[in-house]
């Protein structure tokens, strides 16, 4: 059930501990990335990131990222059926209750197509929570290796990322579902999630990613699984990362769980090593994920 939660994180996006974001080193003879889960929209007070990976920053050999958000800005929406063509009526008369509560005029969301009107709806809800798109982390990085001349290496562009959404059944209309059945749910996970990553509570985020690989469907192997083994193949690819010191910042969810990042770099062979301290969030995962609609 958490699929509309984690892309919402992992594409297009607590308080304040002693703690701080996780972030890993990987290493396999003269090659080493330094990775950090971002969230693509943030606060503030997510600021400065830790110093581990802040401080050997200026003398990275490349910042590695989803896609450079700041350069690749030549792209198409992809088109297709309106969402007021596709919902039923019970449907419709929940997306008009939740476009009320987040302030969109519901005829905007009816004549987008349903992926687009899920990501708005799940946008206007990360506002909210005094969420920040010029605040993630992502960008934070994009800007720092454009003012040190940083060179910056994509794993995809945005029309890829776009296209892959836009593609996924009735032009999205799964991740629409989603978005509207488990709607008052998102509004006590996503303060978890980001209160985890915060914290660098690498339990409470694995416990996420379990649960949502527990019944994957085909929306999350195409966002998550398909995606995590493409980036690994690239990172391992000897003909493009040979040597250096690499910083790797993409959607924090794509670490954990038997699938994420981090197992199967190890499975390639990299030594992982955590270089943050962490503390448990300030909230208990496991209560949200068994309550009655959750899990």
């Amino acid at each position: 059930m958490l699929k509309v939660i984690t892309i919402l994180i992992s594409l297009f996006y607590c308080t304040y501990t002693a703690a701080e974001p996780t972030v890993w080193q990987a290493k396999k003879g003269q090659l080493t990335f330094v990775l950090m889960g971002s969230v693509h929209m943030g606060k503030p007070d997510f600021y400065p990131l830790p110093s581990s990976i802040l401080d050997p920053f200026p003398h990275t050999t490349g910042l590695v990222v989803e896609a450079d958000l700041n350069k690749d800005t030549q792209f198409e929406i992809p088109q297709g059926a309106t969402t007021k063509s596709l919902l039923n009526k019970q449907e419709l008369r929940r997306l008009t209750e939740i476009a009320k509560e987040i302030g969109v005029p519901e005829i905007a969301l009816y004549n987008m197509p349903p992926w687009q009107a899920a990501l708005a709806i799940q946008q206007a809800q990360s506002e909210q929570f005094e969420l920040d798109a010029t605040l993630g982390v992502d960008l934070h990085f994009l800007s720092l290796a454009q003012k040190k001349d940083i060179p910056i290496i994509a794993f995809e562009t945005v029309q890829e990322q776009l296209d892959m959404i836009a593609s996924m059944g009735k032009d999205g209309l799964p991740l629409l579902a989603d978005t509207l059945n488990y709607w008052e749910d998102s509004k006590a996970l996503l303060p978890c999630m980001f209160s985890a990553w915060e914290s660098g509570d690498s339990q409470t985020m694995t416990a996420i990613v379990d649960d949502m690989m527990q019944e994957a469907g085909v929306l999350e192997h195409v966002i998550f699984t398909d995606r995590n083994e493409n980036w690994v193949q690239q990172l391992s690819n000897t003909g493009r990362f040979t040597n250096g010191t690499y910083t790797v910042v993409v959607g924090a969810l794509h670490f954990y769980g038997e699938e994420g990042l981090l197992a199967l770099l190890e499975s390639k062979g990299f030594t992982i090593e955590s270089l943050t301290e962490s503390r448990k969030a300030d909230c208990d995962i496991s209560a949200l994920l068994s309550r009655e609609g959750v899990s």
